[in-house]
């Protein structure tokens, strides 16, 4: 059977000629508004030091299934993300490397103390490359001998501070400080390595366990440097913070720390007091 107007769709039809013809740009708006609305996924940024990079990456295709939630992230040194949230960074989600980047944004007021969660822990390691002149490296003196040594930079990754505070601390820093590289975050100074541009770097084990042509030469000892956390906390300018803090509990779950254990981490899950 044919189908029929009736005056009811007749005048609809007429009041959206009208409004395509006489107003183009607000018609082609409002459709355009309409079709967002029912097909736009909620997504959820992460701001995350970049030693969790395969941990995350890893991990989200479940968080995703399970809440259709898409993560979208964003990894680099933590005091580098750090100083892209105080300057108005579309972050939901922070996760730092060290302390001293959450408390820069506690300080100015982007994320809350008390809902800081501790999230994971790290090693210092020394790595040289499987191949190159220094593959029998087992003694922290030896850097004093190397010509090129690479750290994070201390400005822009925590991982950079902590290796300086370590070299400080068992004494080497003033004989290698000059030969040191320093690189935007602990990935770029592992990569100096498998390189060639460094002879080694003082990086966090978790990212020489990935690497390809290179290995962990020499643990160092923790009482050398401040503990090695990951605090993690939703922004307080949140777009989802009802989201955030759902991927929060998710990274707590025991298939999120099987894999950050599968890369080396160890969990704590403790709030900072």
């Amino acid at each position: 059977m044919p189908f029929s107007f009736s005056g009811k769709h007749l005048f609809v039809i007429f009041k959206l000629v009208n409004l395509a013809i006489f107003f183009p740009f607000a018609f082609i708006t409002v459709v355009f508004s309409f079709s967002c609305a029912n097909t736009e996924t909620q997504r959820i940024m992460v701001f995350s030091a970049a030693s969790l990079v395969d941990v995350l990456q890893e991990t989200a295709p479940e968080f995703e299934k399970q809440t259709g939630t898409k993560l979208i992230f964003n990894f680099a040194g933590s005091q580098t993300l750090a100083g892209e949230i105080s300057n108005g960074g579309p972050a939901d989600i922070f996760i730092s490397a060290g302390h001293s980047p959450a408390r820069f944004l506690v300080d100015r007021g982007h994320i809350k103390e008390e809902n800081i969660l501790e999230l994971v822990e790290n090693v210092l390691v020394v790595a040289t490359s499987d191949d190159g002149e220094y593959v029998n490296f087992s003694d922290i003196a030896e850097l004093a001998n190397m010509h090129r040594i690479a750290i994070a930079d201390p400005d822009l990754a925590p991982a950079g501070e902590y290796a300086k505070e370590a070299l400080h601390n068992i004494g080497i820093w003033s004989a290698i400080s000059r030969r040191t590289i320093l690189a935007a975050d602990v990935r770029t100074a592992l990569a100096y390595v498998q390189t060639g541009d460094v002879d080694a770097a003082v990086v966090y084990i978790t990212d020489v366990s990935i690497a390809k042509g290179v290995s962990t030469k020499l643990f160092i000892n923790g009482m050398h440097h401040t503990p090695i956390v990951y605090p993690a906390a939703v922004v307080e300018n949140a777009r989802e913070p009802v989201l955030g803090k759902e991927y929060l509990d998710f990274l707590t779950t025991a298939y999120a720390s099987s894999v950050f254990e599968k890369y080396g981490f160890a969990s704590v899950k403790e709030k900072i007091n």
